[in-house]
């Protein structure tokens, strides 16, 4: 809390000089100090939080009659202990290796018997104030949350603004663009209030705007990272977080179209698809939430007056489409997840109609393995594997980096011809030949 005091009273001029006079590694160990401070101020959410102090009540209850208890006025232990206990919680959740930060901890029933520790107790919620201490605590939990929020995105715009030039380097591929980025995803990757992430989703679409490079050019790792992120806060309960994900994922392949000078939107649409993959496994995304979504999506591109005499609008229909096609067709391998063998046959339909995009073909692929894994067949789950092997091969020597093909594999099975049906078209955006991971060929 000290270092973010400092961080946001501190000038401009003192801090960026500090950036620029600081080695390598000091500047990345200054944005691991703003990552635990995102960790540990993130917001735990009202429910969460009375949830805990109903816990606290009947824990210190339970104590209180068993007798644990002694020596000191019941309900100042009863307000003391709870006001400690939610302080102690609030800060650990997920995070027991850290130390308290204001009030020791109590760790397990031991500690409720030492008698300097209950003196250390305040007594602010007294049995007339229970329900306006709790709402605010949780109003502070919410607004300290926010407030550590908004100051890093500030510290954050400021760097970016001062260092364009570093993280421009390599067509943005470089170490600090990608510890730059790593930050603003971990906002996504702890709770953040709904508050919160609408300030996010702006500062990210400034920061895409900065840097479009680092997205659509080069290796795809951040762009698949964004574009899981953002398709995660698609599924979010608040409709206002939803709106907003929707309009910045809108933003992002907008900005695909621009980069490719309006052909296409290749890049954004693979790792759409792919990070759709993921999250039916991660999150269970496809409820009503995701599908109004993408019906969000949907609605900006048929209203956007700009694009409308472009092929941009038709491209984002085709990739909604095709993305609830992915989730029909998970829906029908839910319906059968107690069916290994329906299962994997649903898995293996699913990974030959993207047998012309090789990314795709292989994430499914790789599903398949573990579910034979999982099932205990270990076969079939090396099979699948092989099958990997060759469609990479067969994809390294069409783009002439590789000697041998799938034929090497024809040995080991006859089935291995189907991934000669990988496609190795030029690159639409003609960019250099990537690995398999970038391929940005969408054709079906």
């Amino acid at each position: 809390m000290c270092f973010l005091h400092i961080m946001k009273t501190i000038s401009y001029e003192t801090l960026i000089a500090y950036w620029q006079r600081a080695p390598s590694p000091e500047v990345s160990d200054f944005f691991s100090i703003l990552d635990v401070c995102l960790q540990n101020f993130r917001y735990l959410g009202k429910r969460n939080i009375i949830r805990k102090i109903a816990a606290a009540f009947k824990f210190v209850q339970s104590t209180q009659n068993n007798g644990t208890l002694k020596g000191s006025n019941p309900s100042c232990q009863t307000s003391g202990l709870l006001s400690q206990w939610m302080h102690s919680t609030s800060s650990h959740e997920g995070h027991k290796q850290h130390r308290s930060q204001t009030l020791p901890i109590i760790r397990g029933k031991n500690a409720l018997s030492n008698s300097k520790l209950l003196q250390m107790l305040d007594n602010t919620m007294t049995s007339n104030s229970n329900e306006i201490d709790i709402v605010h605590h949780v109003d502070t939990e919410a607004n300290i949350a926010t407030e550590v929020c908004l100051t890093i995105l500030d510290l954050l715009s400021l760097f970016t603004q001062t260092h364009q030039r570093q993280l421009q380097q390599c067509d943005c591929q470089n170490s600090l663009m990608k510890r730059v980025f790593d930050t603003y995803m971990l906002f996504f990757q702890v709770n953040q209030s709904a508050t919160a992430l609408k300030h996010v989703f702006a500062s990210l679409r400034l920061f895409v705007c900065k840097f479009p490079s680092a997205f659509f050019q080069g290796p795809a790792d951040l762009c698949g990272s964004f574009c899981y992120e953002v398709l995660k806060c698609c599924n979010h309960r608040s409709r206002s977080t939803q709106t907003e994900a929707s309009a910045l994922l809108y933003f992002f392949m907008r900005k695909n179209f621009e980069f490719n000078k309006q052909k296409s939107i290749v890049r954004s649409h693979l790792q759409l698809i792919k990070a759709v993959s993921q999250l039916i496994a991660d999150a269970g995304i496809g409820g009503s939430r995701f599908q109004h979504s993408l019906a969000i999506t949907n609605n900006f591109a048929n209203g956007d007056k700009q694009m409308k005499n472009s092929n941009f609008p038709a491209e984002v229909k085709d990739l909604t489409k095709r993305i609830r096609t992915v989730l029909m067709a998970t829906a029908q391998m839910k319906e059968h997840e107690k069916d290994p063998e329906m299962l994997v046959d649903l898995q293996y339909s699913l990974a030959n109609s993207y047998a012309s995009t090789p990314e795709l073909r292989r994430t499914w692929l790789e599903s398949m393995a573990k579910i034979h894994a999982r099932n205990g067949d270990l076969s079939e789950a090396a099979m699948c594997y092989i099958h990997i092997a060759a469609l990479i091969a067969e994809y390294l020597k069409r783009k002439g980096m590789f000697s041998m093909g799938w034929p090497a594999f024809l040995s080991i099975t006859p089935n291995i011809k189907e991934e000669g049906a990988v496609q190795a078209t030029d690159n639409p955006d003609n960019e250099s030949p990537v690995p398999l991971r970038e391929e940005e060929n969408t054709s079906r």
